[in-house]
Protein backbone atom coordinates (compact mmCIF):
# COMPACT_ATOMS: atom_id res chain seq x y z
CA UNK A 1 0.00 0.00 0.00
CA UNK A 2 1.08 3.34 -0.85
CA UNK A 3 1.09 5.94 2.04
CA UNK A 4 -0.13 9.66 1.90
CA UNK A 5 3.09 11.84 1.13
CA UNK A 6 4.14 14.32 4.10
CA UNK A 7 5.14 17.64 3.08
CA UNK A 8 8.60 18.66 5.05
CA UNK A 9 9.47 22.26 4.98
CA UNK A 10 13.27 23.12 6.22
CA UNK A 11 13.79 26.60 7.58
CA UNK A 12 16.98 28.02 5.72
CA UNK A 13 19.04 31.23 6.45
CA UNK A 14 21.67 32.15 4.07
CA UNK A 15 25.08 31.44 4.89
CA UNK A 16 26.55 35.06 5.48
CA UNK A 17 29.28 36.26 8.11
CA UNK A 18 28.48 38.56 10.84
CA UNK A 19 24.60 36.75 10.56
CA UNK A 20 24.97 32.94 10.90
CA UNK A 21 25.03 31.35 14.15
CA UNK A 22 26.10 34.33 15.47
CA UNK A 23 26.54 33.12 19.22
CA UNK A 24 28.83 30.39 17.85
CA UNK A 25 30.70 33.34 15.90
CA UNK A 26 31.57 35.03 19.32
CA UNK A 27 34.08 31.77 19.53
CA UNK A 28 34.88 31.07 16.20
CA UNK A 29 34.73 33.95 14.41
CA UNK A 30 32.05 35.04 11.51
CA UNK A 31 33.97 33.61 8.98
CA UNK A 32 34.13 30.11 10.04
CA UNK A 33 30.45 30.41 11.55
CA UNK A 34 29.20 30.86 8.13
CA UNK A 35 31.08 28.13 6.82
CA UNK A 36 29.87 26.00 9.30
CA UNK A 37 26.43 26.98 8.81
CA UNK A 38 26.40 26.07 5.28
CA UNK A 39 27.48 23.08 5.97
CA UNK A 40 24.41 22.56 8.18
CA UNK A 41 22.19 23.24 5.73
CA UNK A 42 23.61 21.15 2.90
CA UNK A 43 23.65 18.06 5.71
CA UNK A 44 20.01 18.70 6.59
CA UNK A 45 19.17 19.02 3.04
CA UNK A 46 20.80 15.79 2.43
CA UNK A 47 18.87 14.03 4.73
CA UNK A 48 15.95 15.18 3.65
CA UNK A 49 16.24 14.45 0.10
CA UNK A 50 17.25 10.94 1.29
CA UNK A 51 13.97 10.44 3.52
CA UNK A 52 12.18 11.98 0.51
CA UNK A 53 13.45 8.55 -1.57
CA UNK A 54 12.67 6.80 1.21
CA UNK A 55 9.38 7.70 2.82
CA UNK A 56 6.91 9.57 0.33
CA UNK A 57 8.25 12.62 1.82
CA UNK A 58 7.73 16.22 -0.32
CA UNK A 59 10.63 18.67 1.30
CA UNK A 60 10.19 22.06 0.29
CA UNK A 61 12.73 25.18 1.62
CA UNK A 62 11.60 27.87 3.01
CA UNK A 63 14.24 30.90 3.64
CA UNK A 64 14.77 34.62 5.46
CA UNK A 65 15.44 37.20 4.39
CA UNK A 66 13.55 37.92 1.16
CA UNK A 67 17.06 38.68 -0.95
CA UNK A 68 18.72 35.60 0.34
CA UNK A 69 16.57 33.65 -3.05
CA UNK A 70 19.95 33.07 -5.34
CA UNK A 71 22.09 31.60 -2.30
CA UNK A 72 19.56 29.17 -0.84
CA UNK A 73 19.35 27.76 -4.69
CA UNK A 74 22.50 28.10 -5.21
CA UNK A 75 23.83 25.81 -2.47
CA UNK A 76 20.52 23.31 -2.31
CA UNK A 77 20.08 22.61 -6.13
CA UNK A 78 17.16 22.75 -8.98
CA UNK A 79 15.32 19.70 -7.43
CA UNK A 80 14.23 21.87 -4.47
CA UNK A 81 11.21 23.69 -4.32
CA UNK A 82 11.52 27.32 -2.71
CA UNK A 83 9.48 29.82 -0.68
CA UNK A 84 10.19 32.85 1.09
CA UNK A 85 8.75 32.74 5.28
CA UNK A 86 8.95 35.46 7.02
CA UNK A 87 5.96 35.81 9.33
CA UNK A 88 7.80 38.71 12.31
CA UNK A 89 7.36 35.84 15.07
CA UNK A 90 8.94 32.17 15.03
CA UNK A 91 5.32 30.87 15.65
CA UNK A 92 3.68 32.70 12.80
CA UNK A 93 6.34 31.84 10.68
CA UNK A 94 5.96 28.14 11.12
CA UNK A 95 2.21 27.97 10.65
CA UNK A 96 2.80 29.85 7.60
CA UNK A 97 5.25 26.68 6.90
CA UNK A 98 2.88 24.00 8.00
CA UNK A 99 -0.27 25.69 6.25
CA UNK A 100 1.65 25.36 3.17
CA UNK A 101 2.98 21.96 3.16
CA UNK A 102 -0.55 20.53 4.46
CA UNK A 103 -2.03 22.40 1.42
CA UNK A 104 0.30 20.33 -0.68
CA UNK A 105 0.38 16.94 1.29
CA UNK A 106 -3.16 16.90 3.36
CA UNK A 107 -1.66 13.68 5.35
CA UNK A 108 0.40 15.48 7.49
CA UNK A 109 3.42 17.81 7.52
CA UNK A 110 6.73 18.42 9.55
CA UNK A 111 8.77 21.84 10.05
CA UNK A 112 12.55 21.16 11.13
CA UNK A 113 15.77 23.39 11.36
CA UNK A 114 18.63 23.14 8.97
CA UNK A 115 21.27 23.71 12.01
CA UNK A 116 21.06 20.04 12.97
CA UNK A 117 23.37 18.24 11.17
CA UNK A 118 23.01 14.94 12.58
CA UNK A 119 19.18 14.61 12.02
CA UNK A 120 19.48 12.13 9.77
CA UNK A 121 17.27 10.88 7.06
CA UNK A 122 16.36 7.32 9.60
CA UNK A 123 14.66 9.72 11.88
CA UNK A 124 12.89 11.77 9.20
CA UNK A 125 11.22 8.67 8.32
CA UNK A 126 10.33 7.88 11.47
CA UNK A 127 8.82 10.91 11.48
CA UNK A 128 6.95 10.70 8.05
CA UNK A 129 5.50 7.15 9.53
CA UNK A 130 4.43 8.31 12.90
CA UNK A 131 2.24 10.52 11.10
CA UNK A 132 1.11 8.06 7.62
CA UNK A 133 -0.02 5.64 10.25
CA UNK A 134 -0.89 7.10 13.50
CA UNK A 135 -4.56 9.02 14.46
CA UNK A 136 -5.92 11.89 12.85
CA UNK A 137 -4.69 13.78 16.21
CA UNK A 138 -0.67 12.56 15.85
CA UNK A 139 2.23 14.89 16.50
CA UNK A 140 5.44 14.08 16.11
CA UNK A 141 8.08 15.63 18.18
CA UNK A 142 11.98 15.42 17.78
CA UNK A 143 13.07 17.39 20.80
CA UNK A 144 16.32 19.39 21.43
CA UNK A 145 18.72 18.64 24.43
CA UNK A 146 18.51 22.57 24.74
CA UNK A 147 14.71 22.83 26.13
CA UNK A 148 12.92 23.50 22.69
CA UNK A 149 12.80 21.06 19.66
CA UNK A 150 14.03 20.46 16.08
CA UNK A 151 11.19 19.12 14.53
CA UNK A 152 7.44 19.54 14.41
CA UNK A 153 5.12 17.46 12.40
CA UNK A 154 1.30 17.32 12.50
CA UNK A 155 -1.72 15.86 10.78
CA UNK A 156 -4.03 19.23 10.70
CA UNK A 157 -4.07 22.98 10.50
CA UNK A 158 -5.92 22.97 14.03
CA UNK A 159 -2.60 21.47 15.55
CA UNK A 160 -0.46 23.23 13.71
CA UNK A 161 -2.50 26.75 14.87
CA UNK A 162 -2.66 25.52 18.36
CA UNK A 163 1.34 24.08 19.24
CA UNK A 164 2.57 27.32 16.97
CA UNK A 165 0.57 30.10 19.07
CA UNK A 166 2.24 32.84 20.65
CA UNK A 167 4.88 31.54 23.57
CA UNK A 168 8.40 32.80 24.52
CA UNK A 169 10.67 30.69 21.83
CA UNK A 170 14.18 30.12 21.96
CA UNK A 171 13.89 29.50 25.57
CA UNK A 172 14.14 26.29 27.43
CA UNK A 173 10.77 25.94 28.18
CA UNK A 174 9.55 25.89 24.70
CA UNK A 175 8.81 21.66 24.78
CA UNK A 176 7.23 21.83 28.24
CA UNK A 177 4.63 24.38 26.54
CA UNK A 178 4.18 22.45 23.39
CA UNK A 179 3.29 19.31 25.31
CA UNK A 180 1.10 20.97 27.70
CA UNK A 181 -0.67 22.28 24.53
CA UNK A 182 -1.11 19.21 22.73
CA UNK A 183 -2.41 17.64 25.87
CA UNK A 184 -4.65 20.18 26.58
CA UNK A 185 -5.84 20.01 22.86
CA UNK A 186 -5.89 16.06 23.55
CA UNK A 187 -3.55 15.62 20.94
CA UNK A 188 -0.82 12.37 20.53
CA UNK A 189 2.14 12.97 21.09
CA UNK A 190 4.89 10.83 19.47
CA UNK A 191 8.36 11.63 20.96
CA UNK A 192 11.31 10.79 19.21
CA UNK A 193 15.27 10.46 20.38
CA UNK A 194 16.56 14.07 21.12
CA UNK A 195 18.98 15.72 18.97
CA UNK A 196 21.12 19.15 19.57
CA UNK A 197 21.60 21.93 17.52
CA UNK A 198 24.77 23.77 16.96
CA UNK A 199 24.94 27.09 18.96
CA UNK A 200 27.48 26.84 21.21
CA UNK A 201 31.12 26.18 20.80
CA UNK A 202 30.28 23.17 23.39
CA UNK A 203 27.76 21.90 20.91
CA UNK A 204 30.67 22.14 18.21
CA UNK A 205 32.92 20.06 20.49
CA UNK A 206 30.35 17.21 21.25
CA UNK A 207 29.40 17.40 17.29
CA UNK A 208 32.89 16.12 16.53
CA UNK A 209 32.87 13.92 18.73
CA UNK A 210 29.86 12.13 17.32
CA UNK A 211 31.35 12.44 14.80
CA UNK A 212 34.47 10.91 15.48
CA UNK A 213 32.39 7.40 15.94
CA UNK A 214 30.34 7.50 12.45
CA UNK A 215 31.92 7.87 9.09
CA UNK A 216 28.83 8.48 7.71
CA UNK A 217 27.15 10.93 9.12
CA UNK A 218 26.92 14.60 8.03
CA UNK A 219 29.61 14.52 5.56
CA UNK A 220 29.89 18.39 4.55
CA UNK A 221 29.97 19.37 8.27
CA UNK A 222 32.79 16.84 9.10
CA UNK A 223 35.16 18.09 5.65
CA UNK A 224 34.58 21.84 6.80
CA UNK A 225 35.31 20.73 10.66
CA UNK A 226 38.33 19.15 9.17
CA UNK A 227 39.43 22.31 7.21
CA UNK A 228 39.07 24.65 9.70
CA UNK A 229 41.18 22.42 11.71
CA UNK A 230 42.13 22.54 15.96
CA UNK A 231 41.93 26.00 15.81
CA UNK A 232 38.13 25.55 16.15
CA UNK A 233 38.71 24.47 19.74
CA UNK A 234 41.35 26.67 21.61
Amino acid sequence: MTLAPIGLGLMCKPPRPGISKTRLAVSIGPEAAARLSRAFLEDSARAAREAADRAGIEPRAFFRPVDAAQEIAAILGPEWRLAYADAGDLGATMLEVLETCLRHCPAGAMIMGADVPLLSSDVLVEAAHCLQNGNPDEVVIVPSFDGGYCLLGVRSLEAATTLCAPMAWSTPKVLDETLRRASIANLTVRLLSAQRDMDELADLDWLRGQLAVGDRLAPRTRAVIAQLGEALFR
